[in-house]
């Protein structure tokens, strides 16, 4: 069945790596109907890098941004994704994507994820699994299989409608998935080979450096609502990650300093409710199997 989607890709400063993103999604066995690529501000080539794919395939276009600051994951990405959106019409589509400029996609991705959505009504959200470029060797990225890679996120939009959007602040990545699973859809990361996909930079390196990435990461954990138990939990997971044992004290210390320092939390109460219930209910059953 054909599927119409669009592609929206928030760029900022990725000349040094938006153009291999670019022949990878030229490259795909299924184009989407409009891939927006927004410049949120670069200070570098990102945006003429685009514009010169722009000239050769109509199907691509580039918004510029006004320069709205230090990149910001949380709030400048996810503003940045909207200002991309807001240049379609969503309602012509069946899915919405959202691609990072510093992603390879391997030729059938876009297929392969569509093959899921059409083999599962329920699914609202899907990913491919990711292997990060760390010191010059591919390591696979250790996440939730939830559909959490929120630099190749999928939604199909009726769910992306039905929870509002894009979720505005950090951890946003994991908020859309658990109000998507609190309205009843399932959310996936599917680990087939074809579905896999290379991230050009360790994850959560891309401000000022990895160790403020880690701390940022602590700190989405607390926006989000997340259990304190869920929070050591996953210090204790992550410490088989890079930069390991620092990487999840940087995850504890941000997390304490938004949590002691009063930092403010995702608005809607009853879904950081939702939150810490289900991760209540998955330590216990990990713990069961322990």
């Amino acid at each position: 069945m054909f599927h119409k989607f669009v592609v929206i890709t928030p760029a900022k400063n990725e000349a040094q790596y938006i153009q291999k993103t670019i022949d990878s999604l030229i490259s795909q066995t299924v184009l989407p109907s409009e891939w927006v690529i927004v410049d949120d501000g670069s200070f570098d080539e990102t945006a003429d890098i685009g514009e010169a794919a722009a000239l050769r395939h109509p199907w691509i276009h580039v918004v510029k941004r006004k320069d709205p600051g230090p990149r910001d994951i949380g709030y400048g990405d996810t503003a940045a994704f909207c200002t991309g959106l807001n240049k379609v019409l969503a309602e012509d589509y069946d899915f919405i994507f959202k691609i990072d400029a510093d992603i390879v996609l391997g030729p059938r991705y876009f297929e392969g994820i569509l093959d899921k959505f059409a083999g599962n009504a329920r699914l609202g959200i899907a990913t491919g699994g990711a292997d990060e470029l760390i010191k010059g060797s591919l390591v696979r990225m250790r996440v939730l299989p939830l559909g959490f890679n929120g630099m190749i996120k999928g939604w199909r939009r009726t769910c992306f409608e039905q929870i509002g959007g894009i979720p505005q602040g950090p951890g946003w990545d994991g908020i859309d998935c658990y109000k998507a699973m609190m309205l009843g859809w399932e959310t996936s990361t599917f680990e087939d080979e074809d579905l896999r996909v290379i991230h050009l930079r360790p994850a959560r390196s891309s401000v000022i450096n990895l160790y403020h990435g880690w701390a940022c990461h602590g700190r989405a954990l607390h926006f989000s609502g997340a259990h304190p138990l869920w929070v050591l939990a996953s210090a204790v997971y992550h410490l088989a990650d890079w930069p390991y044992v620092l990487g999840s004290l940087c995850l504890l210390i941000g997390f304490l300093e938004a949590w002691l320092g009063g930092a403010k939390r995702y608005e809607d109460k009853e879904l950081r409710q939702y939150v810490r219930a289900w991760q209540r209910k998955k330590l216990a059953e990990y713990l069961g199997h322990a």
